[in-house]
């Protein structure tokens, strides 16, 4: 017959470590919480059309450009754009 290995006393450390995965835990269910929230009100202001006018008026200008200028516009700081480069599928093994 099997026993179970005796529980283990958590300390500080231990307890510090768990805080910190639930602090981030949490805030990412408050991003998926309030993104469609976000979507719905950036759809009813006309961001997308106002970018779309700004972008062809500045054809020479990148997005990541346009983007960091409005966040500077609008008073955001240390606001960090970047674009990612797509991911690579993998081949299909046969």
């Amino acid at each position: 017959m099997a026993t179970r290995a005796p529980r283990k006393t958590l300390g500080t450390d231990d307890y510090k470590a768990k805080l910190e995965k639930a602090k981030a835990a949490l805030k990412a269910l408050e991003e998926k919480a309030y993104a469609s929230e976000l979507e719905e009100l950036i759809k009813k202001q006309n961001i997308v059309s106002s970018f779309k006018v700004i972008q062809a008026n500045t054809k020479d200008v990148s997005d990541i450009q346009i983007l960091t200028a409005i966040g500077k516009a609008v008073g955001i700081k240390r606001l960090s754009v970047s674009q990612t480069e797509p991911k690579a599928r993998a081949k299909k093994s046969k």
